[in-house]
C-alpha cells in the first residue's frame, strides 16, 4: 500500500536521504533491505507530483535498475528517481530527485534523430539561428542555466556543416534544455510541489516556442525512437 510522505517536512526529504544512502552502498543487498521504502514512499510521492503537473503530462518514470549488460562497471541502481515527458509539439521535460535535490529540465533534452536533424538545420539557418541566440541570451540574463541536452556535445561540427560556422558550438549540441536545480525543495505536499515545478517548467516559454516552431515533434515510432528495451512505459 502506498504511503505518502509526512506533511510536517518537505515532500522530497525522504527521497534525498534514501538516495544519499544508496550512493554510499549501491548493492543488491542494500536495495533489498530498503526496497519497501522505495515502493511505498519514494516512488508514490514522486508519481503523485508528476501526475498533478499541468504543463506536461503522461510522465514516464524511470525504472530504478541500471542496464548493466553493456557496462560491467555500472552500479546496479540509479541514484535518483526520474521521469520524462513530451508535449505534442515536441517540447520535452525531465525531472529528477536525488541526494542533491531536484532537477527540472525542459526544452529538447532527449531529441529523436529527426528532431536533432531539424534542430541543427534551424541553428544553421540565417534567420532561426540568430533567433535562438537571442532566446538563449534573454534566458541567461534572467539567470537560467542553458545546457546541451542530456548527451555530451560532439567534439566537432557535425557532417555537412562548415567547421567555421558562426554557430558551430551550438551545432555540436545534441539537444538544448533549461535547467533549474533546487537543492532542498521546501514544498510540503503534492499540490505545492506540483505548482512550484509547473512554474519552473513554464519559465523558458521563449525556448519552447522556438522549438515548437523550428523543430517540432518526431515522426518516428516509439520502437524506432527508443528501441525494444525502452518502449513506451517506464525506462
Amino acid at each position: 500500500m502506498a504511503r505518502m510522505a509526512r506533511m510536517d517536512r518537505p515532500i522530497f526529504d525522504e527521497a534525498q536521504a534514501f538516495f544519499a544512502q544508496l550512493e554510499a552502498e549501491n548493492t543488491r543487498e542494500a536495495w533489498a533491505r530498503r526496497r519497501t521504502l522505495y515502493d511505498t514512499g519514494i516512488r508514490p510521492v514522486f508519481a503523485a507530483v508528476c501526475a498533478a503537473l499541468t504543463t506536461f503530462s503522461d510522465w514516464r518514470i524511470y525504472r530504478p535498475h541500471n542496464d548493466v549488460r553493456f557496462r560491467a562497471d555500472s552500479p546496479p541502481y540509479k541514484t535518483f528517481i526520474g521521469a520524462v515527458s513530451e508535449r505534442p509539439d515536441g517540447v520535452g521535460a525531465f525531472l529528477r530527485v536525488g541526494s542533491l535535490g531536484l532537477l527540472v529540465a525542459t526544452g529538447l533534452p532527449f531529441p529523436a534523430a529527426d528532431q536533432l536533424a531539424a534542430f541543427r538545420a534551424a541553428v544553421a539557418d540565417d534567420a532561426s539561428g540568430p533567433a535562438l541566440i537571442a532566446v538563449i541570451s534573454a534566458l541567461t540574463v534572467r539567470g537560467m542555466m542553458i545546457r546541451p541536452g542530456r548527451a555530451q556535445p560532439l567534439k566537432g561540427v557535425p557532417r555537412g556543416y562548415p567547421a567555421d560556422h558562426p554557430r558551430a558550438d551550438l551545432l555540436r549540441w545534441k539537444g538544448i534544455e533549461v535547467n533549474h536545480r533546487v537543492r532542498r525543495p521546501a514544498w510540503a505536499d503534492v499540490p505545492s510541489a506540483s505548482a512550484g515545478i509547473d512554474d519552473l517548467l513554464r519559465e523558458p516559454a521563449a525556448l519552447h516556442e522556438w522549438l515548437a516552431r523550428y523543430v517540432g515533434a518526431s515522426a518516428l515510432t516509439a520502437e524506432d525512437r527508443f528501441g525494444p528495451r525502452r518502449g513506451t512505459g517506464a525506462r
